[in-house]
C-alpha cells in the first residue's frame, strides 16, 4: 500500500536551457573565440583546425565552390572594410578565420534578416521565407569554410586564390 501511495507521487522538475531572447542577442547561436584570444601558454594552444602541409582540395568540392558570392561579400564587407585584411591574412590561424566569419554572420547577416520585434518564436524572427534561406546558406557557408580548412591543411589564401579564379574566367567567358 505504501509503495502504490508513493508510486502516485512523482518529484517533478523542469531544467530548460532555452532562456528568452535579451535586447541584445540575435540567435541563440553560440559562438567561441579560439584559444589564441586567451592568455594561454603556446605550447598549450590547441586547435580545432588542426595546421599542417597544404592539400590540394578534390575536383568535386562543390562544398566551397557554391559559396562564392557570400566569400566575395564577406572578403568585401568585412574582412577589407573592417579589419583591413584578406583570406591569406589568416594562413597562421585558421580558426581566427572562422571565428570572424561567426562573427559576421551573428552581428550583421542575422540582423538585416530577422525581425526583432517578433522574438517569441524562431519561426517569426524572419522577415520572409527567402530571409530565412540567406540566413541558412550562411550558415552552411561557415561550415564549408571549416571542412575547407580541414581538408586542406589549415590554409586559408586558397579562398583568395578561387576569387581571383573565377574573376579571371569570369572576364574570359565575357570576351
Amino acid at each position: 500500500m505504501l509503495i502504490s501511495c508513493l508510486s502516485k507521487i512523482r518529484s517533478v522538475r523542469h531544467f530548460s536551457a532555452i532562456k528568452p531572447i535579451s535586447s541584445k542577442e540575435v540567435s541563440r547561436r553560440i559562438i567561441v573565440a579560439p584559444a589564441s584570444h586567451f592568455k594561454i601558454p603556446s605550447k598549450n594552444l590547441k586547435t580545432n583546425i588542426p595546421i599542417h602541409e597544404y592539400k590540394q582540395l578534390p575536383d568535386d568540392s562543390n562544398y566551397i565552390e557554391k559559396h562564392y558570392k557570400e566569400l566575395q561579400i564577406f572578403l568585401n564587407e568585412f574582412l577589407i572594410k573592417k579589419l583591413n585584411k584578406t583570406y591569406a591574412d589568416f594562413e597562421g590561424d585558421p580558426d581566427e578565420l572562422v571565428f570572424q566569419l561567426e562573427k559576421y554572420i551573428e552581428l550583421e547577416v542575422t540582423p538585416k534578416y530577422t525581425n526583432n520585434f517578433k522574438s517569441d518564436s524562431c519561426e517569426g524572427r524572419f522577415k520572409s521565407v527567402g530571409d530565412r534561406i540567406v540566413v541558412d546558406r550562411y550558415l552552411d557557408f561557415v561550415k564549408d569554410v571549416r571542412l575547407t580548412l580541414l581538408l586542406n591543411g589549415g590554409h586559408a589564401f586558397i579562398f583568395d586564390v578561387m576569387l581571383q579564379a573565377k574573376e579571371v574566367f569570369d572576364k574570359m567567358q565575357e570576351e
